[in-house]
């Protein structure tokens, strides 16, 4: 089924837009030795490689993030932000890892007030509100931390790489949201 709709973003015009409808891939998956769950069904292969490697739940999940920046790249990316947090059955602790862009070194708000800026936030459209990001150094560092120490980073990597270089099934759902 396809429905039309028309975008109002205030005074804006808009061209009309195609909304495909698609039926859900969810389905009912049983596991006893672990899971991967994501969007995107060859991403989750990607986290179970790994983990068959010997890999933790944590190298599973880079894994799988990287892997969607191929297979999803409209939803998620290397040049964002991840923040993540790992409990720790033996200790039961929960520990955070903060992958969130940091603000260029001389943006200070001296910097920003000999601009003219005065306000208590910047605004999302000027140029001083991008961060360099921050997700790459997020994955390296959750799998130095909190790997399983079985598998190394390049080999956490390796099936985002292999599916970036030998290509990706194109699936409904990213082809319906191309505008």
């Amino acid at each position: 089924m396809v429905a039309k709709a028309r975008i109002d973003w205030g005074k804006v015009n808009q061209p009309e837009v195609v909304l495909q409808q698609f039926a859900s891939r969810r389905s009912v998956v049983y596991g006893t030795k672990g899971v991967v769950a994501s969007s995107q069904p060859l991403a989750c292969e990607a986290g179970l490689e790994i983990l068959r490697k010997g890999g933790n739940a944590v190298d599973a999940a880079v894994a799988t993030s990287a892997a969607l920046n191929v297979t999803e790249p409209s939803c998620c990316g290397i040049g964002g932000d991840a923040f993540c947090l790992f409990y720790d059955a033996k200790e039961k602790t929960v520990k955070a890892l903060n992958g969130s862009g940091h603000s260029p070194k001389k943006l200070t708000v001296e910097y920003m007030r000999n601009k003219g800026f005065n306000g208590d936030s910047i605004p999302l459209t000027d140029l001083n509100s991008v961060t360099v990001p921050g997700a790459a150094a997020a994955w390296y560092d959750s799998v130095a931390k909190f790997g399983s120490g079985k598998v190394t980073f390049a080999e956490v990597m390796e099936p985002a790489i292999r599916l970036a270089e030998e290509g990706r099934v194109d699936l409904q759902i990213f082809s319906a949201s191309r505008i």
